[in-house]
């Protein structure tokens, strides 16, 4: 990997800042062709600036190549520097813009899959009013695993997540938005719905999901000796529908599949279900733009009427959140 070089950099121009934003968007897609739809270019022009960009600052900001895309360690500081000179200009822009009663620019979310088919989330519900209140913002929301959106927001990607991720991480700050019921299924066989005590008996397997601790734990609960991965909700559903296999899913997410498979619950697993608490998530060193704050006001305006329905449940699964 190349060492940062120890020349000073000269003053930053205009055309630096472009040159800049191509390099961002080049780190941030993770290579010269995957760039290439995002900034309307081709790899021969972006290959080009960044080049010029490298000679500009003395020092070699990316491995591109046959074997790959990989960011230097000056390169890593570079892209730093510049999401940083990014939000400050956007920064003055919206300043600017408030001045005359415009909210404009670009707001980037990172949310959970499926929170759109929980009763218990008013998240596009919010989006309506703020889209309301700020037409002229663009929204730029992407859906992602809880992990990644964790990563994004630590990088600057997302200004803001809503998943259902444990706080941990000391850079960012979780409220709690809302709720989601997990309970065991499988699907339907032979008409009727599998007693937990008949599992093992009947061959039945345990769909466990990555990282997810809980689905670990009830394997053990469960002894049942075969075991499917899943990576997400809908991988899970799959190997559900594949037959012989149980495993957790929310209710809201199995009521909304109900008119095309036939999910049950498994008979007398009950303890096994388990809540899993909602957070909007921020960076914590970082301020939020106006839009961001907006949408985190109304947020939290819709679902304070879900904290006080659920009262002392939500209190108790939401009490280790500070």
């Amino acid at each position: 990997m190349d060492a940062i070089p120890h020349t000073s950099v000269p003053p930053l121009t205009e055309s630096d800042l472009r040159l800049l934003r191509i390099f961002r968007s080049v780190a941030e897609a993770g290579g010269l062709t995957a760039a290439e739809t995002a900034l309307g270019m081709e790899r021969s022009t972006i290959s080009r600036h960044l080049s010029a960009l490298e000679l500009r600052l003395g020092g070699r900001l990316c491995l591109r190549g046959p074997a790959g895309f990989e960011l230097t360690e000056f390169g890593r500081r570079a892209l730093d520097a510049a999401v940083s000179a990014s939000e400050a200009l956007d920064a003055i822009r919206h300043e600017l813009n408030l001045a005359r009663h415009v909210m404009t620019g670009e707001l980037r979310i990172g949310i959970a899959d499926n929170c759109l088919s929980n009763p218990r989330s008013a998240f596009a519900r919010a989006l309506t009013r703020f889209r309301e209140l700020a037409p002229d913002v663009t929204v730029n929301l992407a859906i992602r695993l809880p992990g990644d959106i964790l990563t994004g927001l630590q990088d600057k990607s997302f200004h803001m997540g809503i998943t259902g991720a444990a706080p941990g991480v000391e850079r960012l700050v979780f409220e709690p938005l809302f709720l989601e019921d997990f309970r065991l299924y499988t699907h339907m066989r032979d008409g009727r719905a599998p007693a937990r005590a008949d599992l093992a008996r009947e061959g039945y397997g345990l769909v466990t999901r990555t990282n997810d601790q809980r689905t670990q734990m009830a394997a053990r609960e469960l002894k049942l000796s075969r075991i499917a991965v899943a990576f997400g909700l809908e991988a899970v559903a799959t190997i559900l529908v594949s037959g012989g296999f149980v495993g957790f899913l929310p209710v809201h997410y199995v009521e909304a599949w109900a008119p095309l498979h036939r999910f049950v619950e498994v008979e007398g697993a009950e303890d096994l279900a388990y809540d899993t608490i909602f957070s909007l998530v921020t960076l914590k060193d970082r301020p939020l733009p106006s839009s961001a704050a907006l949408l985190t006001r109304i947020l939290r305006e819709l679902q304070g009427a879900e904290k006080r329905a659920l009262g002392q449940r939500f209190a108790l699964v939401s009490g280790n959140y500070g």
